[in-house]
């Protein structure tokens, strides 16, 4: 089944929401990918509802249902989502962020202050510019990430195509995104549901065109901005050892570089392990 978004009022813009879990729990909010929306979470929905927890996973500026802005970045994107915490009733909730989401969830704990209870980061991309590189990821980020910064209206047309062809045809886009991952990872997929149900994080992302996409990838392709002694609420790290798209450098660079950051490490497992290990990310959030 693929989770339909809300539209969230915030400051005068729409915030396309979905949401996971227990309606009225301790509430996380959750970053998804890039190329990617807050579509792709059903995988926690049932766990996190096991441990009183509530997802709001929010689609960044011009992604899915939300409405685009100019020039924002990921050292900016923290006010944007205290803002949607305020509009939610929220006051304090935990973060998690996974893959090219893992730079907001690293952002909001640099900002948020005592608002941010707990830091989940999972196959966390790193900072371009600082510990990581363009060339680190695999050819479609790769790519993306320097044209959204040269050439972001070819990215856009791109992207677009591609979006389009998922649509079409799920099950061919499902097997090519397949090729591009680790044994472990196409052994998950084949628990993730029908293809139309796999692409739905990507195809998702694109109800209001492909601009957000390229905006998201050109705010994780520069540096964050982010102070990261100023994190002082718990984070964990975790990472496939395995990981073909994301490498484990990367989280263990941030892992040494936030005092007081744990690193978990799966042996064997790609990109996909978070969805394996959602409880052990879960249980770590929840205890609070």
């Amino acid at each position: 089944m693929i989770p339909e978004p809300r539209q969230v009022a915030v400051d005068g813009k729409t915030v396309g929401v979905y949401e996971y879990g227990d309606p009225s729990g301790q509430p996380v909010m959750v970053f998804h990918g890039v190329p990617a929306c807050g579509a792709g979470f059903g995988f926690a929905d049932e766990p996190a509802r096991e441990r009183g927890l509530r997802l709001i996973a929010p689609d960044r500026p011009g992604v899915g249902l939300s409405t685009p802005s100019d020039g924002w970045t990921v050292g900016s994107y923290p006010s944007m989502v205290t803002a949607l915490a305020d509009a939610l009733d929220i006051d304090r909730f935990a973060v998690w962020g996974y893959s090219g989401g893992g730079p907001f969830a690293v952002a909001c704990a640099a900002a948020g202050g005592e608002r941010v209870t707990r830091t989940a980061v999972s196959a966390g991309m790193g900072q371009v510019g600082v510990w990581a590189e363009d060339d680190d990821f695999e050819k479609t980020d790769r790519q993306m990430l320097v044209m959204s910064r040269k050439r972001p209206a070819l990215a856009r047309t791109m992207m677009a195509v591609g979006a389009r062809l998922a649509r079409m045809s799920p099950k061919s886009a499902t097997k090519s995104f397949a090729k591009q991952v680790s044994e472990s990872d196409r052994a998950v997929i084949d628990t993730m549901g029908t293809p139309a149900e796999v692409m739905a994080l990507f195809t998702q992302a694109f109800l209001r065109g492909a601009r957000g996409v390229i905006d998201d990838y050109r705010a994780i392709g520069q540096p964050w901005g982010v102070d990261l002694s100023a994190i002082r609420a718990p984070m964990r790290v975790f990472q496939g050892d395995d990981d073909p798209m994301v490498p484990p450098r990367h989280s263990e660079e941030l892992a040494n570089r936030v005092q007081g950051a744990e690193l978990v490490m799966w042996p064997g497992e790609g990109h996909l392990a978070t969805i394996t290990h959602v409880a052990e990310i879960l249980d770590w959030l929840a205890a609070t």
